[in-house]
Parts: structure tokens; sequence; C-alpha cells
């Protein structure tokens, strides 16, 4: 599309966005639309960006949205202010950008989850290609529910050297997957098929040996945080993989830099998800106190919540 048509197409929304930033503080009639427009903007200034046109709309879109981030801080949250502003705009704005390789990455990652899955029902004995049999009696014993550690709470001590140690597990899994992109996006695919693989077999085993009880309840509440931030960095991956592929008219390294730019933001919400998990596993997930149908019941809002915040409807998008 060419700059002009751009413009034209975007030019009456950039008007309002700029009439509902004008007086700030002030109620305006575009007050309850401004997130949506601020999110909007992001992703002009994005196209902008992407498509080379001119610094000064560049220049223009970018003062637009400092102006309205001003608009829409609260002076009484100047701490949490920046980042509930990324939670709430720049991320989402960012994984839109980047929506193709997302849908992509959950289709391959819950895909051959779900094939694994299947075949270890089929064949118990499958879940050993996966894993070497030391490991599989280390897995049973985890959540055999005559085991002694099942109906006792850990103390507070261990709780916190638990999320330590989920925090430094999960985020070296994402690293691994968002840094494999730069073997071409080929380490990226490895690690990404590899968890599938084996969260699949793993689950099917758990199912086939009749601990389906203490496995579930325990994985999910955390899961829905900490398996999304795994398929997005696995995203974030593909996207400076295909950087790399597919430079177009940019150099390998320009291509690399701006691949950077729009995903270092996606790496960052992905590590925030993960601190979630991290603490969820910690101190929710594995409390004994909790019944297992309270922890469905929120493990099923936090699904839920994650699907409608990644993928969420009415959006429209300008190409």
């Amino acid at each position: 599309m060419k700059q002009q048509d751009f413009i034209s197409l975007r030019q009456d929304d950039w008007k309002k966005f700029e009439q509902a930033i004008k007086v700030p503080g002030k109620v305006t009639d575009y007050d309850l639309d401004l997130p949506k427009m601020f999110r909007q903007l992001t992703h002009d200034l994005a196209v902008a960006k992407s498509r080379n046109y001119s610094p000064a709309l560049v220049a223009r879109l970018n003062d637009m949205l400092l102006q309205g981030q001003q608009c829409l801080y609260r002076p009484s949250n100047r701490v949490f202010a920046p980042l509930w502003d990324f939670v709430r705009f720049t991320f989402p704005a960012h994984l839109r950008e980047i929506r193709p390789y997302i849908i992509w990455a959950h289709v391959l990652f819950y895909g051959l989850g779900l094939l694994m899955f299947s075949a270890t029902i089929i064949e118990p004995d499958f879940v050993r290609n996966v894993m070497p049999n030391a490991q599989v009696v280390s897995l049973e014993s985890m959540y055999d529910p005559e085991s002694e550690h099942y109906g006792k709470e850990r103390d507070s001590d261990s709780d916190f050297y638990m999320f330590g140690f989920y925090i430094k597990n999960n985020i070296s899994i994402a690293f691994q997957c968002f840094v494999g992109g730069l073997l071409l996006g080929f380490g990226t695919l490895y690690f990404l098929l590899f968890n599938g693989i084996f969260f699949g077999a793993v689950s099917g085993h758990i199912v086939n040996i009749g601990y389906s009880s203490t496995f579930f309840s325990f994985v999910v509440t955390h899961g829905s945080f900490e398996l999304t931030a795994i398929v997005l960095s696995a995203a974030a991956g593909g996207v400076v993989g295909m950087s790399l592929l597919k430079p177009g008219q940019l150099s390998r390294i320009a291509a690399l830099k701006q691949a950077g730019k729009t995903t270092f933001p996606v790496i960052f919400g992905a590590f925030l998800m993960l601190i979630i998990a991290a603490f969820i596993e910690a101190f929710w997930s594995s409390s004994q106190t909790i019944p297992n149908a309270v922890k469905y019941l929120v493990g099923a809002g936090c699904w839920i919540w994650i699907l409608f915040y990644i993928f969420p409807r009415g959006h429209r998008e300008t190409r």
C-alpha cells in the first residue's frame, strides 16, 4: 500500500485520537475508545516503519503515541504505570504483529502434544522412547497419590525455594525456544517440538497409570501461563529465524534488528508470564489444602483469559 493511500485510510482515526488527547484529564466523547485507538495507533506506527514510509509520518505517529501514553498514565500510579501500560497496550500490540507465527506455534506444540498423548494411550511403553526409564519412575513417584509427600504442606522456605527453581527452569526453556531462531529457526522448531512431544507423552503416561487427578490438578492453573509463554517465545524465535531466511530487500543484519524490535517486547511479556506461572506453581498448584475442584475452576478461568488476551476478538487491523 502506498503511503498516501495509507494516510487516507487512517487519517480520520488519527484525528479522533488527537481530539481524545487534546486536553489531558478532560473527559471527551472518545475516552471509552482511547485504549483501543492507542493499540491501533501502535500498529499503524509499526506498519509505517516496516514499509519505510517517510520520516515525517513516522515522527507524527510516534509523537501521537507519546502524548497518548501521558494521557493514559495516572499520576498516583507512576511506579506501576509503565508496566501496566505494557500489559494493556504494548504487549498485545506486538502479539498482533506476529499473530501468524503464534498460531503456527500453537498448532505445532499442541498438535504434536496431542499426537504423542494418543500414541502413549494406545501404546503405554511409548513413553520410554521419549525419556529414560529412571525418569519415568521418578515421574510416577512425583504424582503418586499414595506417596508420602501428598497430603503434607511444604513450609514457606521450601515454597520460596521452589519458586526460584521454577523461574530458572521455565525461563531456560523459553530462552532456548527464542534464541533457537538464530539458527535460521531450526533451533526454535526443535525445542518447540521436543517440549510438545515431552508434555504429550508425560500426560498420556500419567493417564495410563491412573494418576490423572494429582497431575492435572497440579498443572491446570500455572500451565496456562507457562505453556503459553513457551509457545510465544517460540513464535518470537520463528520471527527471528524468518528474518534471516527471508530478509527481503534488507540486509540480514538489518532484518534481524527489525525482528528484534518486534520480538523483544513479546519475550519480556513471556518473561512476566513465566514469573506468574512460577508463583502459582510454588504457592497454589502444590498446595494440598486447596480442593482439586477449585484448582480446576481457577485453571479454566486462567486458560479462558489467556485465550482472549492472546487472540482478542473484534480488533480491526490495517493491512
